[in-house]
């Protein structure tokens, strides 16, 4: 069996590191290459050239998971690696939502003894993310995290950084479509649709959430101001509310038309539009994840 091991040495995946984790796997494979990102793009360009191996390793944080995701879904389905992911970075949402030890070497160690778990991918508009997407509050906080104060506080900048909004949030027109029935339209203070299961290292609290149920969660509300800040405090940005100014729906299918340009946020990458077209694309990757 041959895996390509695909490191980020920005998001801790350090010589040290990468020596103990390929130490530590190595038995399990006829033949490792290593491939180390040196800019933006690399991991993405790797990623849509691992048809070969049987399984793409990934050493970094969300951002090098986001683009390695992209470029697999350039590959033709049966040519897509399963994917075995070190968490190297601050967050590494979409590691916890798999259940993995957020400490590389331990995660690492788990490779002996896990299965391929099919997973879910949304795509939104011409990209593909796994764990969330956001508008308005969330996508506004995640840009406004400092990068030196995210490695020192992690989820406390988070939180810190949507305090900070509520000195500018105003609420935006949005109007929700699926299936061609609009299930919401009116001012909201943020969207956000979930297929993983954290926030900023936050689990979301969301019962119904899965990677696997081939839907997503879609949340929003219209609170402002001190009432919102209470709820995301006490809950730490957890999403399990039953306030009527917050809203739950599950969806394999949404669209999203925006009054206006909005900075949207796919798994901490971020971009702008309009409007956004969701799909959820049951099973389209695979991912090693510990055996239970």
């Amino acid at each position: 069996m041959r895996a390509l091991i695909i490191s980020n040495p920005t998001s801790g995946g350090n010589e040290t590191m990468l020596g103990e984790v390929v130490g530590t796997i190595e038995s399990l494979y006829d033949e490792i290459l290593i491939r180390k990102t040196l800019a933006q793009g690399d991991a993405g360009r790797f990623a849509e050239e691992s048809g070969a191996y049987e399984h793409l390793i990934v050493i970094g944080g969300d951002g090098t998971l986001h683009e390695v995701v992209n470029g697999l879904m350039k590959l033709p389905r049966d040519e897509r690696p399963t994917i075995g992911l070190i968490p190297a970075g601050t967050c590494n949402d979409f590691a916890r939502a798999l259940a993995l030890p957020v400490e590389p070497i331990e995660a690492a160690r788990l490779f002996k003894m896990s299965y391929a778990q099919s997973v879910d991918v949304m795509r939104v508009n011409e990209r593909y993310g796994l764990n969330f997407i956001g508008v308005g509050l969330i996508a506004d906080a995640s840009r406004q995290i400092d990068p030196l104060q995210k490695e020192s506080l992690g989820s406390i900048g988070y939180f810190l950084a949507t305090i900070r909004q509520f000195r500018e949030l105003d609420p935006f027109d949005v109007r929700i479509e699926h299936g061609g029935e609009v299930v919401h339209d009116g001012p909201v203070s943020f969207l956000y649709v979930g297929n993983g299961a954290y926030l900023g290292t936050v689990p979301t609290k969301l019962p119904t959430q899965s990677f696997t149920d081939g839907l997503v969660e879609v949340v929003h509300s219209s609170a402002i101001g001190f009432p919102m800040i209470r709820q995301l405090l006490t809950q730490q940005l957890g999403l399990e509310q039953s306030s009527q100014e917050w809203v739950h729906l599950q969806m394999s299918q949404l669209t999203v038309h925006l009054s206006e340009s909005q900075l949207i946020d796919v798994d901490g990458e971020h971009f702008e539009a309009e409007r956004l077209d969701v799909d959820v694309l049951p099973g389209e990757l695979s991912f090693l994840v510990p055996s239970h």
